[in-house]
């Protein structure tokens, strides 16, 4: 019994951790760093993790020219994916980023079109009117005049859910002929110089003046470490087994676990109203009804 849903076990273990990311996140901004030190301090934690486990195992790390590529292209998104993540988290909270994160799975279809050259499905564009009217439902009743960041928190995390759904689907394809290790250790660390370069260019990142202290320390390993390197391992190894959009389906659990933990953890600045709960179950029924959709068209051989 175990052994049959070993995959789907560890692919909800998986988002339960990246339920915690947000968390996390948001009590890094508090502490003082700015989203650019996050993400830049996440990924040096989590490639270089990846790095001594490579190292240990005595794994071979040599991939062909155009796979490097691939992966250090496919690392850039990731990188682009967390700080939009973060930034919205700061600007907003851990509730509303999470919420407008869950589209991935809507913005999955279109990155399938693209990458797999699949045909257009009708029912896919009445799943996406759906995650429409629950997003319109949500941004019409934020209060914008006392929280003006709200409309570019929101448009970020939508960012953000778009550049997750790309790098997710490409990921799908490369694990067919790559260990998921390599392609983490290659994604992260390539995500890392690029995002580095960029914040060091444009002033986001001062390399004399970055320090932390040991509360931030030890959030910031618990994030690179266990929420990243540990947890992108295992995401990356499932897609081996099941489908691309029924993990981004699962992943959509993960608002509902991080807005669950950020209303216990944060309390009164998580706590929304009624309409922006009912626009969340829209949005979240909206995709679940499109793997519906996809489970009567076509019965999976891996679930």
């Amino acid at each position: 019994m175990i052994d049959k849903y070993k995959n789907h076990l560890i692919l909800h273990f998986t988002i339960l951790i990246w339920g915690f990311t947000g968390i996390i996140g948001k009590v890094l901004v508090l502490s003082g760093l700015t989203t650019s030190e996050v993400v830049f301090w996440r990924m040096l934690i989590a490639w270089t993790t990846l790095l001594v486990y490579l190292i240990v195992k005595k794994e071979h790390i040599k991939v062909s020219k155009k796979t490097l590529f691939k992966l250090l292209g496919n690392g850039i998104l990731i990188a682009l994916h967390w700080y939009c993540f973060f930034e919205a988290i700061a600007l907003s909270n851990v509730s509303i980023a999470l919420v407008f994160m869950s589209t991935t799975a809507f913005f999955t279809s279109f990155a399938e079109l693209v990458i797999y050259k699949k045909s257009l499905d009708l029912k896919e564009l009445f799943t996406g009117a759906l995650v429409i009217v629950g997003v319109f439902i949500i941004v019409n009743d934020l209060n914008f005049e006392n929280h003006p960041d709200y409309f570019k928190a929101i448009i970020l995390a939508l960012i953000s859910a778009f550049l997750a759904a790309f790098f997710s689907v490409i990921n799908s394809v490369l694990v067919k002929e790559n260990d998921s290790a390599i392609i983490s250790f290659y994604e992260l660390m390539g995500g890392f110089w690029v995002i580095t370069l960029l914040f060091y260019l444009n002033g986001n990142i001062v390399l004399d003046e970055l320090s932390l202290n040991s509360i931030q320390l030890f959030w910031l390993v618990i994030l690179g470490v266990i929420c990243t390197s540990f947890a992108f391992l295992l995401g990356v190894y499932v897609m081996k087994f099941i489908k691309p959009y029924t993990v981004n389906l699962s992943v959509n659990l993960e608002p509902i676990y991080a807005i669950i933990f950020a209303l216990l953890i944060f309390k009164d600045s998580e706590v929304m109203s009624l309409n922006f709960y009912l626009g969340s179950m829209v949005v979240v029924g909206s995709i679940l009804l499109n793997a519906l959709f996809k489970k009567i068209k076509k019965p999976q051989k891996v679930a």
